[in-house]
């Protein structure tokens, strides 16, 4: 229904038109480099032995490309008008709409006129990283020289150019032709993938954690019988060594502990509490393998858990019902046990060989003179690995959100049919808030902060960081949660959790930036080192920020989640009362 709108949008028409000449690949502009590159590419190419085969599907390929991009800009713009109505409406786009593309063709025709300023280290960078050594020598320019890559080039354009001038006559043989309907086939198809796919996804992400695990070790477990298929020894070269008394104590432990969560799943609290030895044994085996960072990290993670699944318990019946038939626990056990000696064997076949040319090394030797600081594990999160890391954070503080999300929705619904009917399993305590616990815990938050923000300071050099600090002082506002009550703590809040949670992610991000500015790659690290009266030298690394926000993200997921445990709990305390107030009335009613 459009056609000659050149009239009515000229601008418009002017950067269609270079769009549509710039991907015909037609000179001057940046389309018939690129254009002219790829079929020289495609010449010295050989697919099934037969060296004609490429460049030719390559220059048909051209040729239609310049022909419906020829029909785009010839019927569209400056056609015959087809529909006056339409045109008597049209008129040019304001300057934002226009910019974008303005941009684009602006650098089309540039690109055309002068490849080598714009593009050329660009595309030396790119072919330098493809090819994974120095960049290859290359020259882009708009003349070549005549040779077979122009050749095909003025030939694509000539067939375009017929293809344009022959469309009317070439679409009426084509409606002639009996041919299928491509949009009835298409749709058809996505029904047919779109069911497949339903039926997939319903099949393996049903609602079932159960479901889920049992797919995870079935293809753990699919996965060592192929490798014992292979043949081979599971024990490698490395020599054993005796296991010390406290490592054979500390095994015992361990697996005692699992024994009584399997034991007491029925009983939650008590689980929980075999679950917490579990990771401090956990945390014990790090400080024996002099992995400090983790061990603190264990610990921090485990306190933190604990509590806000202590909060949890309280809004869950006591005793869970059944969920698992007697067949279906002799599967899982069979199955656990088949994947647990899969693990198993995997772990013992890997620490019975040695590594191949760990990434380690590297680390060791680059912690110091690279990122500027001592403790490698540190230096790794927030330098070598800092996108990575980039990555965790905002994932974590999309996991807080999702919870958020999750939990607000409870006063509606099934679950807050639930909530209304809540009763609680024990009966509370005289003194909701004990005094003792109160003010031991108001006199350990100063300390508790200035704890978190040493672990913090010291992470570049010595165990700690922006994580572990951020579990810490998150740890020590939940105990002024539990001993204080919600509402005393929270109005004396004045930092929200989701400001926490984007100031976080915005500080890693824009000091990632920061490093473009003075030339570096992204979330590059600079250091330096300054001296202070009374203070003495101390090293100041712009990783501290990244550190920092690290630090806000963790802060603000953990107490995102407890604040909206807490909402839960009143919003429950308020609904069951409100149940309670209603069925007294209409009991009264009743009597009456």
């Amino acid at each position: 229904h459009l056609g000659a709108l050149a009239k009515v949008m000229p601008v418009t028409a002017l950067v269609g038109t270079l769009a549509a000449l710039a991907m015909a690949g037609i000179p001057p502009l940046g389309g018939f480099i690129s254009k002219e590159m790829m079929l020289y590419e495609a010449l010295n190419v050989s697919l099934f032995g037969l060296p004609w085969l490429v460049p030719t599907v390559a220059a048909v390929a051209a040729a239609l490309s310049v022909g419906y991009s020829l029909r785009f800009a010839a019927h569209l713009f400056f056609g015959r008008a087809r529909d006056a109505d339409a045109h008597a409406r049209a008129h040019d786009p304001g300057a934002g709409m226009l910019l974008a593309p303005a941009i684009l063709v602006s650098l089309a025709v540039l690109l055309g006129l002068t490849p080598m300023l714009l593009a050329g280290t660009v595309v030396s960078s790119v072919a330098g990283a493809v090819t994974g050594g120095p960049a290859p020598e290359l020259e882009l320019s708009l003349w070549h020289g005549f040779n077979l890559a122009l050749g095909l080039s003025a030939l694509a354009i000539l067939v375009g150019v017929l293809l344009l001038w022959r469309h009317a006559a070439l679409l009426r043989g084509y409606a002639a032709m009996r041919h299928a309907d491509a949009k009835a086939l298409f749709e058809r198809a996505m029904r047919v993938a779109d069911l497949a796919v339903r039926k997939a996804v319903v099949t393996v992400h049903r609602p079932s954690l159960q479901r889920m695990v049992f797919a995870v070790f079935a293809v753990v477990v699919v996965l060592v019988i192929e490798g014992a298929g292979r043949g081979g020894s599971l024990t490698g070269p490395r020599e054993l060594l005796p296991a010390p008394p406290s490592a054979v104590a500390a095994w015992l432990l361990l697996v005692a502990a699992t024994i009584a969560v399997l034991v007491e799943e029925r009983q939650r609290f008590r689980a929980l509490i075999y679950i917490s030895v579990i990771g401090l044994v956990i945390a014990l085996a790090f400080v024996h393998f002099s992995a400090p960072d983790l061990a603190l990290t264990q610990i921090s993670v485990e306190v933190v858990t604990i509590l806000l699944l202590l909060l949890a318990l309280n809004l869950l019946p006591k005793l869970p019902a059944l969920v698992s038939s007697p067949t279906r626990r002799m599967r899982d056990s069979v199955l656990a046990m088949l994947g647990g000696l899969g693990v198993g064997g995997a772990a013992w076949a890997m620490l019975t060989r040695n590594p191949n040319d760990p990434i380690s090394s590297f680390h060791l030797a680059n912690s110091y003179s690279g990122g500027g600081g001592t403790n490698v594990v540190n230096v790794t999160l927030v330098d070598f690995r800092a996108f990575d890391t980039m990555g965790e954070i905002i994932v974590l503080g999309i996991a807080g959100l999702v919870i958020y999300a999750l939990l607000d929705t409870t006063s509606r619904g099934a679950a807050g049919a639930r909530l209304r009917s809540w009763q609680e399993d024990m009966p509370h305590s005289p003194e909701s808030h004990p005094v003792m616990f109160v003010m031991s815990t108001r006199i350990l938050l100063p300390l508790e902060l200035v704890a978190g923000i040493f672990i913090f300071l010291r992470g570049h050099n010595e165990p700690g960081g922006g994580f572990i600090a951020g579990l810490i002082v998150a740890i020590a506002f939940l105990l002024q949660y539990l001993a204080s009550g919600f509402d005393w703590t929270d109005s004396r809040r004045r930092i929200g959790e989701h400001i926490l949670i984007g100031f976080g992610v915005l500080i890693a991000v824009f000091t990632g930036l920061g490093s473009l500015l003075f030339g570096a790659n992204f979330l590059s690290t600079a250091f330096d080192y300054f001296t202070l009266p009374l203070v003495g030298e101390f090293e100041l690394a712009t990783a501290m920020l990244f550190d920092l926000g690290v630090f806000s993200v963790v802060l603000g997921a953990v107490m995102l989640a407890l604040a909206q445990l807490s909402h839960i709990a009143k919003r429950a305390a308020r609904a069951h009362a409100a149940h309670e107030a209603e069925l007294r009335d209409q009991s009264q009613e009743a009597q009456s």
